[in-house]
């Protein structure tokens, strides 16, 4: 199983480990955009279990977030499966992908390539789709399209701006304090 965190948390711990977040976090990264997660919190880390929060805990966590895997080949494998079901590498959890959808391979230059599974559900990739079986390299920024699930690639340089950018914009929200509501 992938490592799988919050975006949430991993801003705060940008903002905490400033320099030293790249040497903790140097691999790539997938983004599954936008969500309310409530993750299990056991050792396995098991994402086929995560689901919408109860409606007493929906106000206590932040909304847009979203989900980072990420991308570090696992020991003896350079290719990491995703889809629903609960054997894969990373899991997303929605009724729109499919049980197997695609695979992620890692290059020796460190890049990534994606493939369509045959069996999977459509891919699009920056809105082209991709085809079953034929690897297609996959650059920072670019988007997977998988049913109503929108994932984001980015590389570790990537990944380490996007951070930073949200890092920004929440120190500014903070600075603005709390909305005020109508009367």
């Amino acid at each position: 199983m992938a490592r799988a965190l919050l975006l949430s948390l991993l801003v705060r711990q940008h903002l905490a480990l400033k320099e030293k977040f790249r040497a903790r976090y140097p691999h790539c990264w997938l983004v599954w955009e936008e969500g309310v997660w409530n993750v299990p919190e056991n050792s396995e880390q098991n994402h086929g279990d995560t689901r919408l929060p109860t409606s007493d805990l929906r106000d206590c966590l932040p909304a847009g977030d979203a989900m980072c895997f990420e991308l570090a080949p696992i020991t003896g494998r350079d290719t990491l499966s995703l889809g629903r079901s609960s054997h894969n590498v990373l899991v997303v959890n929605d009724a729109t992908v499919s049980r197997e959808h695609l695979l992620l391979h890692a290059q020796a230059d460190g890049s990534w390539t994606v493939e369509s599974l045959t069996q999977g559900g459509p891919a699009l990739l920056s809105g082209k789709q991709l085809r079953p079986g034929l690897p297609t390299r996959i650059e920072s920024g670019m988007q997977l399209q998988l049913g109503d699930v929108r994932l984001t690639f980015h590389d570790a340089e990537g990944f380490h701006i996007r951070m930073g950018h949200t890092a920004a914009l929440l120190l500014a929200q903070q600075q603005r304090g709390p909305r005020q509501s109508p009367a």
